[in-house]
C-alpha cells in the first residue's frame, strides 16, 4: 500500500472529471444542468477508482520492471484494460439507458484515447524533468570544480 503513488490517483480523478466534461460536450441529449454536473462528478469518481486500481496493480509489479519506459507502458496498458472493464460493467448495469452498443463504441474510443494521450503526456513530463535534473546536476558538478 505504501508503494501506491497517490499523486497519480488524484490525477486520475481530475482526468475523470475532464473526460466527463468532454463526454457531456459529445452527447447532445437535453438534460438538466444538475444531472450533467452529477454525471461529471460520477465520471471523476470512476476516474479515481480506475486510478487507484491501476496504481495498486502497478505497485505489485516486480522490481525488475523498474525501467521508466516499461513502467509507463505497463501502467497505460493496465489503465486501458481496467477502464474498458469498468465501462463495460457500467454498460451492463445501465443497459436500459443505451439503445444499442453502437453508442458505446465511440464513447469507449474517446475515453481510451484521452487516457492514452494523458499517459503519454505524463511520460513526456517525466522525461522532461529527468533531462532538467541531468542538466542541473552537470551544472552543479561544473561549479564544484
Amino acid at each position: 500500500m505504501e508503494k501506491i503513488n497517490l499523486e497519480n490517483v488524484i490525477k486520475s480523478f481530475f482526468l475523470g472529471l475532464f473526460i466527463g466534461i468532454i463526454l457531456q460536450l459529445y452527447g447532445h441529449a437535453e438534460v438538466l444542468f444538475k444531472y450533467k454536473v452529477v454525471t461529471v462528478l460520477a465520471s471523476g469518481s470512476v476516474g479515481f477508482i480506475i486510478g487507484f486500481i491501476t496504481e495498486w496493480l502497478t505497485s505489485i509489479l516486480p522490481i525488475r520492471m523498474a525501467n521508466s519506459r516499461t513502467y509507463f507502458f505497463i501502467n497505460n496498458l493496465i489503465a486501458v484494460i481496467v477502464t474498458t472493464f469498468i465501462m463495460a460493467s457500467l454498460l451492463l448495469v445501465t443497459s436500459s439507458e443505451m439503445e444499442d452498443e453502437g453508442e458505446f463504441t465511440p464513447v469507449l474510443l474517446i475515453v481510451l484515447s484521452i487516457i492514452c494521450i494523458a499517459n503519454l503526456f505524463d511520460y513526456m513530463m517525466y522525461r522532461r524533468a529527468q533531462n532538467k535534473l541531468k542538466t542541473f546536476k552537470a551544472m552543479i558538478e561544473d561549479n564544484e570544480l
